[in-house]
């Protein structure tokens, strides 16, 4: 896992790195249709033309549309996740963080730079270890 952080540090470009941006016109078209839907569901519920239970239900899914839309917003802290670590002195910068025993900030790099480490069964016997069997998922960076 070090090893591919590590290659991945040495290769990153941070000069593409978004910034936090607003929602594009359709997101927030959409949101403001589901706002108005609940402005709507809370008229019904008033004037009585819906039970209590049914207007929980379907504020309920509404406001779960509304959250969907809303995480495309939040951006991944990649500059100060990744400050120092990235460039040709990756593998230096890497060793410092292991010196300095700072586990929580290797953690969060690999976090933002890997989705998931699976490890496949064993096809051989044996006390070596097969690095082969390891896949290794990398987050979309800059999505």
């Amino acid at each position: 896992m070090t090893e591919a952080a590590i290659n991945l540090l040495e290769r990153l470009d941070l000069t593409e790195a978004p910034t936090p941006s607003a929602l594009s016109e359709e997101d927030q078209a959409a949101i403001e249709a589901d706002r108005q839907e609940l402005d709507d569901l809370k008229d019904m519920w008033g004037s009585q033309e819906l039970k209590t239970r049914e207007y929980r239900e379907m504020r309920k899914t509404v406001e779960a549309r509304i959250a969907e839309v809303q995480r495309k917003m939040i951006v991944r802290p990649t500059t100060e996740v990744l400050d120092g670590l990235v460039g040709a002195n990756a593998r230096e910068s890497w060793k410092a963080l292991e010196k300095a025993e700072n586990y929580q900030r290797m953690n969060a790099v690999m976090r933002f730079l890997f989705a998931a480490v699976k490890i496949k069964e064993a096809t051989k016997r044996g006390r070596r270890f097969d690095y082969g069997r390891i896949d290794i998922e990398q987050n979309p960076i800059w999505t």
